[in-house]
């Protein structure tokens, strides 16, 4: 029988306990032993869900010899001295994004995870979502001719904003957490774009405008703004909102070509050609749960890894590289 790799979830939140949980439970090849949390609020009512106990206590998770891989959905304050203990315990970990608040400690954690010969992969799962997949497919097989731009927008509700990262919390500390929201949240598409057109991010601006949202607890409701430049020539923006209603949520990538056409990805389950015929052509894409935005995906490519020693399609350098393009936006708090 294939050995399975023993997996233990740290932190039960959104992603964590939505997306991980349940692609790591149904897995082939691992074995959920153990949910991790600082508190029982989520983690308890989850462990009976999925029949997985559960512990409070991280130095005990560690030190359970059945547990080989570590993933790490805490909040982003927390993701560097998680990460190197567990490495230091010979502990593979899959670890949310922004690796860690500063490049410096990401660079410290890849070091680590080099002296104790473990692998340490960030949760970049854009790459691994089926509507993006077929989007590069369409690209690369010239649906657009050559891309010239590109614009992204990703708008979450104010309402969400406050619950999740109320005034005064973590998120708006920038020592403690790196940047604000728009900073945590940005890293995911411009790797996208980094991945999508096989480039690199030659130049970057931007602008924000951070409201006090007085029905929302006061909450800075952002709306930030990047001018962009790939190393080849693209030109793009980048739209990152949180001053909306949930009617006017939205995630839509567009694609812009020299044959005049446009591609655009909205959410992750259509894409919409807008060619040549008098009527545009639209792809639903057919996935549902964890697999929409490529969270089984990855996490399955995590597992293949390590069980078969092979080189992950995303890495340390990936996570440095998304970051140093979203730390520039950074200046511009205060």
């Amino acid at each position: 029988m294939t050995k399975k790799v023993g997996v233990a979830i740290v932190g039960v939140g959104f992603v964590g306990g939505q997306a991980h949980v349940p692609s790591f439970k149904k897995m082939p090849g691992s074995e959920l032993v153990v949910l991790g949390a600082r508190t029982e609020t989520r983690v308890k009512p989850l462990s009976e869900k999925h029949n997985v106990p559960f512990s409070l206590n991280y130095d005990q998770i560690l030190d359970d010899p059945r547990v080989d891989a570590v993933v790490l959905a805490v909040p982003t304050p927390f993701h560097f001295d998680s990460a190197v203990k567990a490495m230091e315990k010979g502990k593979h970990v899959l670890c949310e994004m922004p690796l860690a608040p500063t490049i410096a400690q990401v660079r410290q954690m890849r070091k680590v995870a080099e002296k104790n010969r473990v692998l340490l992969m960030p949760v970049l799962n854009f790459r691994f979502a089926p509507a993006y997949i077929k989007a590069k497919e369409m690209v690369q097989s010239g649906a657009v001719g050559n891309p010239v731009a590109v614009h992204f927008r990703e708008f979450i509700p104010a309402a969400a904003l406050a619950e999740q990262w109320p005034s005064g919390s973590w998120a708006w500390d920038v020592k403690v957490s790196g940047g604000y929201p728009d900073f945590t949240l940005s890293v995911w598409s411009i790797d996208l774009l980094r991945w999508m057109f096989e480039d690199e991010v030659e130049s970057v601006e931007w602008m924000s405008n951070y409201a006090k949202l007085k029905e929302h607890g006061n909450v800075p409701g952002y709306n930030t703004m990047g001018v962009i430049k790939l190393s080849k020539g693209i030109v793009g923006s980048l739209h990152y909102g949180a001053t909306v209603k949930e009617s006017a949520s939205t995630s839509r990538l567009e694609v812009y070509g020299d044959n005049t056409n446009v591609l655009h990805v909205v959410w992750n389950n259509k894409i919409i050609l807008f060619g040549s015929d008098p009527e545009r052509k639209e792809w639903d894409i057919p996935v549902s749960g964890t697999k929409v935005w490529g969270h089984y995906q990855l996490d399955n490519h995590f597992i293949e890894c390590i069980l078969h020693k092979k080189q992950p399609l995303v890495t340390v350098e990936d996570a440095i590289r998304a970051q140093e393009v979203a730390e520039k936006m950074v200046r511009n708090v205060g």
